[in-house]
């Protein structure tokens, strides 16, 4: 009996860990405009985009791009990029500035990522829903 209780409780640290360790998009409210850049920081990253010449506010989630690492593999890629609008109705990118710390990221849903072919035939899996979390993902890798 007492095994099979810390068994159920190893089942159950190991999926809250797993929830933890997924994250979404930012939501536009959590996103200012700083220093010509429209910037976030969502648990694990910094979110950041271009250089934008008039400063606006994020209005609207519209979708995420996620570049796998080889074929369509859901695991072992990158998150390319989160897509908004302004207010002014602009499009906005923001990507995630990782830097050198992390190695790699997956897909948590396969409800809401779709496969597709990105604009120079590569493969990529888009998410097109107005809820940053259905675009979920993880973070798997992390230099230290």
């Amino acid at each position: 009996m007492f095994k099979q209780r810390i068994a159920l409780l190893l089942l159950m640290l190991s999926a809250i860990g797993q929830v933890q360790a997924e994250q979404g998009c930012p939501y536009p409210s959590m996103i200012r405009y700083v220093d010509g850049h429209f910037k976030s920081a969502d648990k694990q990253l910094l979110w950041l985009s271009p250089k934008v010449e008039v400063r606006d506010f994020i209005d609207l989630f519209i979708g995420a791009i996620f570049m796998p690492g080889s074929g369509q593999e859901r695991e072992n890629g990158f998150m390319d990029k989160c897509l908004y609008r302004t207010s002014s109705g602009n499009l906005v990118a923001l990507r995630p500035a990782m830097g050198d710390l992390v190695t790699n990221m997956s897909l948590s849903s396969t409800l809401y990522w779709q496969p597709d072919i990105g604009p120079f035939n590569q493969p990529v899996f888009l998410c097109q829903d107005s809820q940053p979390d259905n675009c979920a993902f993880r973070v798997n890798g992390r230099l230290q």
